[in-house]
């Protein structure tokens, strides 16, 4: 292995339902056999994850590498971290320890296990570039490493996360199941909603918009492959609109998107993919980012395909 002066380690302990603090555990010891040198700093509330790997980037130490082990929100608020540092290039290593992992599925590492993982970051002598996502709202730039969701998505995150199954079925390692669960029940509460797109010069309005996902892979609450296609290594983001449909046709779509990605076919399913574009929703909808909340809003984002150093052994 490279030896490294010092490794940061962000964590969430919360993340996962305790799966954080088990990979923790396993991790700690061999750190402490190796002669490690280690710090520790655990994000205690919204937005902690933030304000440590701001400044961490600011501050790092020639050698030492930042890892963050959490889940996909974690890793969002990490990535903004840094982004928003003197230093936003500073490359971050990850070991998912949440209940979705998407970001991990999206790279093709969901089913390393963490220690395997954690040694192969410590051995790799140059980060690899990823495809991230940039959002430029009004007001301000968010960055995210899985998707932004307007509509049924968000909903069904919001749902979901204030939902008493979710911890229950986190548990039992059904993660999935408590997002299709929340999916199910809010079907019927979603709104069609007016969508503008602008990409590449064209405008496309949508008056039926019910899904809406801007996204950098191809998964989304904890494995629902909603863009087959995508990918974050093709310096692209892809979008995909889903108009409000019911009753069977619903169903069948449905069943398509949780079976062989066919939907992206279908009549009723609208998909790009470019460098960037822009979507306005002039009415207050849900929104989420990389499964965490967007209050309720008028959607006004520009968004752009970024890209940042992993400490990630990944192949494009």
């Amino acid at each position: 292995m490279t030896k490294i002066s010092k490794l940061e380690i962000i964590l969430n302990r919360r993340a996962g339902n305790g799966e954080s603090l088990r990979i923790w555990k396993t991790i700690k010891h061999f750190l402490k056999q190796n002669n490690i040198d280690f710090q520790i700093h655990t994000t205690q509330k919204n937005g902690d994850g933030i304000r440590i790997a701001k400044e961490l980037a600011d501050n790092l130490e020639p050698n030492a590498k930042i890892l963050v082990l959490g889940g996909d929100g974690t890793l969002n608020q990490s990535v903004n971290g840094v982004k928003n540092s003197k230093n936003p290039n500073t490359p971050l290593a990850y070991i998912p320890a949440g209940s979705g992992n998407d970001f991990s599925r999206g790279i093709k590492l969901h089913h390393v296990k963490p220690l395997i993982l954690l040694q192969n970051i410590l051995s790799m002598k140059t980060p690899r570039p990823i495809d991230i996502g940039k959002a430029i709202f009004p007001e301000q730039t968010k960055y995210f490493v899985n998707n932004i969701g307007i509509g049924l998505d968000a909903n069904t995150v919001y749902t979901t996360n204030h939902s008493k199954r979710k911890d229950f079925l986190n548990k039992m390692k059904l993660g999935t199941l408590a997002y299709v669960s929340s999916l199910v029940k809010v079907i019927k509460e979603q709104e069609a909603f007016p969508l503008t797109v602008t990409t590449d010069g064209s405008i496309k309005k949508f008056d039926q918009a019910y899904i809406v996902s801007a996204t950098n892979h191809p998964y989304f609450g904890g494995g629902v492959a909603i863009d087959p296609l995508a990918t974050p290594f093709d310096d692209k983001l892809d979008l995909v609109v889903v108009n409000k449909i019911t009753g069977m046709t619903f169903i069948k779509l449905f069943s398509k998107l949780l079976t062989n990605g066919s939907h992206l076919q279908d009549e009723n399913v609208w998909h790009t993919q470019a460098k960037s574009f822009t979507l306005s929703s002039l009415h207050d909808e849900y929104g989420q980012m990389d499964g965490e909340e967007l209050t309720p809003q008028e959607f006004e984002i520009n968004f752009e395909v970024s890209s940042h150093p992993f400490w990630l052994p990944v192949e494009k």
